[in-house]
């Protein structure tokens, strides 16, 4: 084989690798569909009985982590690009989230917060992380950061069962943003 031949190979071989993880970059919309139905279920919880929420809540997100990271590391397997690298910081940037939460969860209580307004604050944070998440990892968690910062105070004005439209208002920007945003398959043609 000539030099110049395997050279283009390897260059083929590399460019469509990169292609391939370009158009597979949201490798799966499990995870989307999994915290969709983990918001709607909380954010219905947090309607009809909000006695739970505080169970519900740190339960069903750090399960949801978990399965989003077993999701993830399973999906790249299965494309064949594995960047430990990526994979570590779509960890950090969503594990801090949880670090945030725990820090409003302690100023809330020292400072007799109610459940209601420890709610909008983190909805509001949890809102900010997914816009700065759409920046800085992935654009399509732009829409569903915007819409979960702009439920946090519509909380207060919607009616009769505030927490739920905003659960639904969130989960469907989610999807519509998976889905909508979701990179098309380059025609070889």
């Amino acid at each position: 084989m000539q030099p110049t031949q395997k050279f283009e190979e390897d260059v083929a071989f590399v460019r469509e690798a990169v292609e391939k993880r370009d158009r597979r970059q949201y490798n799966s919309i499990a995870i989307v569909v999994l915290w969709a139905i983990i918001l709607v279920a909380g954010y219905v919880v947090n309607d009809f009985r909000p006695e739970i929420s505080h169970l519900y809540w740190p339960i069903a997100t750090s399960i949801g982590f978990l399965i989003s990271i077993w999701i993830g590391v399973r999906a790249k397997r299965v494309e064949g690009v594995a960047r430990r690298s990526e994979g570590a910081k779509h960890t950090l940037h969503w594990g801090s989230l949880f670090f945030t939460i725990a820090a409003i969860v302690f100023i809330a209580q020292r400072h007799s917060l109610d459940g209601w307004v420890m709610g909008q604050y983190i909805t509001l944070i949890s809102g900010v992380t997914w816009y700065l998440g759409g920046l800085h990892l992935d654009r399509r968690f732009l829409l569903p950061g915007i819409v979960c910062i702009v439920s946090a105070p519509a909380v207060d004005y919607l009616a009769p069962y505030p927490w739920t439209m905003a659960g639904l208002a969130i989960a469907a920007s989610l999807i519509i943003s998976a889905l909508w945003m979701k990179p098309h398959e380059k025609s070889t043609v």
